[in-house]
């Protein structure tokens, strides 16, 4: 038995722990951020949220990534080598850079001819409504995928890979959690642009034994979907 990491069952208890504590983070920084004035009400609370986005996700990221690195210390593992934090391969690297630019490039042709049926203004709300767009990238763009990529192609992927799950289970079932916990874009976005996305990220993690490739082809959709979305909005 591997008592390097932490086994299966407690690295999935560990991770809904850190989750659930990322969630509070974000609903603590919302009631700071809460004017007196504010009406308790879901819209009231939902605009603070979209205008708030930028500093909520990197409060909520940064302190997400402590609580890894904090369950992480009790094994006595270097951190890098429990999140595979090694430089991958240039040639890996480029592989999955073009797959992930040809999946996003198919993606935004399947919202272009399916409107209606990817239709989200979760995006585009919180875009409109930012009250700082430096903040916005700094939360969503960086911080928010380090997070992530700490939690389900680090931290639980190590789990899952080291189980009798296995390399291929761990991509595809840290890629159905990734999805699901992705609610708010609604389910069509989930099946056909999240999971997909996701698998890529989780065969970036195993094929290059690295967390910096999926860290940077995260990063860089997510500052393609904003740049496109500014577009949409100026």
């Amino acid at each position: 038995m591997n008592t390097k990491y932490w086994n299966l069952s407690l690295t999935l208890i560990i991770s809904f722990i850190v989750f659930v504590f990322f969630t509070l983070i974000q609903s603590t920084v919302l009631l700071l951020l809460k004017p007196e004035n504010l009406e308790f009400t879901p819209t009231g609370y939902e605009n603070l949220a979209y205008s708030n986005l930028g500093i909520i996700s990197s409060i909520s990221s940064l302190f997400g990534v402590v609580a890894i690195l904090f369950f992480i210390y009790f094994k006595k593992v270097s951190i890098i080598d429990y999140l595979n934090l090694y430089m991958p391969k240039l040639k890996t690297t480029i592989l999955f850079i073009f797959l992930s630019f040809f999946t996003m490039f198919f993606m935004e042709m399947l919202s272009r001819d399916y409107p209606d049926l990817f239709d989200t203004n979760f995006v585009l709300d919180s875009y409109k409504a930012a009250n700082n767009l430096l903040v916005l990238y700094i939360g969503v763009v960086i911080l928010g995928p380090i997070f992530e990529e700490f939690l389900f192609r680090g931290f639980l992927f190590k789990g899952l890979e080291n189980s009798f799950i296995g390399g291929h289970g761990a991509v595809f079932i840290s890629a159905t959690i990734f999805s699901l916990v992705h609610i708010q874009y609604g389910l069509p976005i989930i099946l056909c642009m999240l999971f997909p996305m996701a698998v890529l990220l989780g065969y970036a993690r195993l094929k290059s034994n690295s967390l910096l490739l999926p860290i940077l082809i995260h990063t860089i959709n997510n500052l393609l979907t904003c740049l496109v979305t500014h577009f949409e909005v100026y």
